[in-house]
Formats: structure tokens, C-alpha cells, sequence
């Protein structure tokens, strides 16, 4: 009785591990696939560039052309969308480079 339980035991053992091997096979496919159309993607996408200069001309134009209530709440929008196209810089980055790891990695 123990030697069919032993038997059974490594059995399962053995096809647990050979579906494990399978998933991650599959899994591994399935992302390589994938890391060339987004590199490809955020290549072509990625139009996020310092734009200091030009912001400062955009804010010298608002100031001169609004006053009061309207030029704050323009200048205050303006602001945060700057900073909202420093973070999408800094999220692209990330990507990026994490998919050149990956890339490197598969």
C-alpha cells in the first residue's frame, strides 16, 4: 500500500511540475510577443519632451493676455498639466526600461 502511495505521490509530483513548466512556457510566449509591439508602441507614441522654454513663452502670453481670477486659474491648469507631463515622462521611463529588462531577460 505505501509503495502505490509513494507511486501516486511522485506522479502528481511530476505532472504538477510538468503543467508548471507548460504555464510558464506559455506565459513566456505570450509576453515575448508582446515586448516588441510595445516597444514598437511607445516608440512611435512617445511624444513627451521638455518643453521649458516653450511653457515659459505659453505662461508669458496668459499673463499678458488674462488678468485677474482668469489668469491664476489658467496659469494654476497649466501648472498641473505640466506636472501631469512630467509624471507620464517619468511612468514612460519606467516602462521603458522595464521592458528592455525583460527583453534582455527572455
Amino acid at each position: 500500500m505505501k509503495d502505490k502511495d509513494i507511486t501516486d505521490w511522485w506522479q502528481n509530483y511530476l505532472e504538477t511540475n510538468k503543467q508548471e513548466e507548460e504555464l510558464k512556457k506559455q506565459i513566456r510566449n505570450d509576453l515575448e510577443s508582446n515586448v516588441e509591439f510595445f516597444k514598437q508602441y511607445l516608440t512611435h507614441c512617445y511624444a513627451v519632451q521638455p518643453l521649458s522654454e516653450k511653457h515659459r513663452g505659453i505662461i508669458n502670453k496668459l499673463e499678458h493676455h488674462f488678468d485677474g481670477k482668469a489668469n491664476k486659474a489658467l496659469l494654476q491648469r497649466f501648472e498641473k498639466n505640466q506636472f501631469k507631463l512630467m509624471e507620464i515622462n517619468l511612468m514612460y521611463r519606467d516602462i521603458y526600461e522595464n521592458i528592455k529588462l525583460k527583453s534582455w531577460f527572455w
